[in-house]
């Protein structure tokens, strides 16, 4: 699995990147097997002289079946949105077993489409 973070407006980007990719790593190392590529952006939506409810984390996960599964997070703390935007990829892999299996034939009820975001 590729792993590409892109990091816009805030401070501290080499120790942002470094908590993104470990905790992105560690979510999805169960599922790696089924992903393609991942793409991480953490972005402070008003720059980084204003403050509040403007720090965006947002994960888009290629998956090796082609569909994609998006998750976001908008809060204060980037810390933050980071954690919950990694329980959440897990909860959301957790529910499609099809996806991490790569077949739908071995699980009759995933049959449906694949390609929808979460």
């Amino acid at each position: 699995m590729q792993m590409k973070i892109q990091i816009k407006g805030l401070p501290r980007t080499s120790g942002l990147r470094r908590i993104a990719t470990h905790k992105i790593d560690v979510a999805l190392a169960s599922y790696a097997h089924a992903i393609q590529e991942a793409s991480v952006q953490l972005i402070d939506i008003n720059g980084p002289d204003r403050d509040g409810v403007d720090k965006l984390c947002r994960v888009v996960l290629k998956m090796k079946d082609s569909s994609f599964l998006v998750i976001e997070e908008l809060g204060a703390d980037i810390a933050q949105m980071i954690d919950r935007v990694a329980d959440r990829l897990c909860q959301s892999m957790d529910s499609k077993p099809s996806r991490i299996m790569g077949s739908t034939a071995s699980h009759p009820a995933a049959s449906g489409s694949l390609g929808g975001l979460s």
